[in-house]
């Protein structure tokens, strides 16, 4: 076989972040959204105040994300001086409860009483760029640094110019290298840019425009934590601000042929395909609005779309390769986007995959929380690091995006 213009997946690394208990994440929330829907309504009475707590307790109950799904998730925002042992009050006294906790989208309702809807977008993104700045160093710092040829940088959560990529490799002195951003793809951005990384470095290879490029690195910087809305407790808003966690991760596209010969872990990439449901568009729209970004989603009619319609994508999408997904899928190790436990579970039954099939996908929602677009990459990085995982292993990812997006790529471990 001529591997000339194949290319792989190596060198995937996060930084730490340190894991919240999901119990924990849900309390403060619960408790800051008690204290913001008081202040928002002019409430300040310890019975009135009782009766929101009540009603937020209970929506938190039916529609967050419990710890026996997530245990832990990764909130930047979280506060330093969170006292986890005790419980935070809002009133005492008849007066509002002053506190010193150190959250800067929420200073003001802390300390003041005020401002409810929190931080405004130009707060939010001064620390999405702070923090990815310093995130995106240590992404760096901690490999033996090898200069890639592009970067493509990946978020939905912040846009900044120069971003955080720029500032990384002007301080470098990295001139030359090109940097091109993934905004707004979503959750499944991992999947379209590595694909567009795979055509880069085999464009290059063709030798007619450029220098042929040995490696692009893509980097990934979400924080939808800084996104939160406290003083929103529609049902959709609890889910999401239960459910989302941040990241940082990078990891590499090389020719095959490099990565063979210098013994590289990696993922050979063996194929892509996507598909836009039809009428599908209003499902789930993610905007860029004050003081946080705006993501509506009919989570209903959302899954009940990619339940309809991903049996027959990932039927035609081995089809494309001459391959029967039937005979095939139960050699597969899969790793769906794993935005809630309903949906990994839904198209379990729709393809048909045993439990150890969802393990995956399963084991990262609960460890990691919502990783959106870094959870795919996080998988792979399990993979390449598992020695239970044998070379010669196929990989099937199937991604989800607004639009709603169906997004499938096959791999095999090297």
């Amino acid at each position: 076989m001529n591997y000339s213009f194949q290319t792989v997946l190596s060198n995937f690394n996060d930084v730490p972040l340190t894991p919240i208990p999901q119990q924990d994440s849900c309390d403060l929330l619960m408790t800051g959204m008690v204290k913001a829907k008081a202040v928002k309504n002019g409430i300040s009475t310890e019975k009135e105040i009782g009766k929101i707590e009540n009603n937020i307790r209970m929506k938190f109950k039916l529609f967050a994300l419990s710890e026996d799904v997530i245990k832990q998730r990764y909130l930047v925002v979280w506060p330093d001086n969170y006292n986890l042992k005790g419980k935070i009050k809002v009133i005492e006294n008849g007066k509002f409860v002053e506190h010193d906790l150190s959250v800067p989208l929420y200073e003001e309702l802390a300390k003041k009483h005020t401002n409810p809807n929190g931080a405004d977008l130009d707060k939010r993104m001064e620390i999405y760029r702070s923090i990815s700045e310093q995130k995106i160093q240590n992404l760096y710092e901690s490999e033996c640094l090898e200069r890639p040829d592009h970067i493509i940088h990946v978020t939905s959560s912040g846009y900044i110019q120069p971003n955080p990529v720029d500032v990384f490799i002007s301080r470098k002195k990295w001139y030359d290298i090109h940097v091109t951003n993934y905004y707004n793809k979503a959750c499944n951005a991992a999947i379209s840019a590595i694909e567009s990384a795979h055509a880069l470095v085999r464009s290059s290879m063709l030798g007619d425009c450029e220098k042929p490029k040995k490696r692009i690195d893509i980097v990934h910087s979400e924080i939808f934590s800084i996104h939160m809305k406290i003083s929103d407790d529609d049902p959709v808003n609890i889910g999401l601000i239960s459910a989302f966690s941040d990241s940082f991760i990078k990891y590499s596209i090389r020719p095959y042929n490099e990565a063979f010969r210098n013994e590289i872990p990696a993922l050979k990439i063996l194929y892509f395909k996507h598909l836009l449901i039809p009428d599908s568009l209003s499902l789930a729209v993610l905007t860029v609005s004050s003081p946080a970004f705006n993501y509506i989603i009919e989570p209903v009619k959302y899954f009940k779309k990619i339940r309809e319609n991903v049996k027959v994508f990932v039927k035609e999408f081995f089809k494309e390769i001459g391959l029967d997904f039937k005979t095939i899928k139960d050699n597969l190790i899969f790793l769906i986007q794993p935005s809630s436990i309903q949906i990994i579970m839904q198209i379990g039954k729709e393809l048909g995959l045993s439990d150890e099939q969802l393990s995956l996908s399963k084991d990262n929602l609960y460890e990691n929380g919502y990783l959106t677009s870094s959870a795919i990459p996080f998988m792979c990085k399990k993979i390449i690091d598992s020695s239970d995982i044998h070379p010669g292993q196929k990989i099937f990812c199937l991604g989800f995006a607004s639009g709603v997006t169906i997004s499938g790529m096959l791999l095999e471990k090297m």
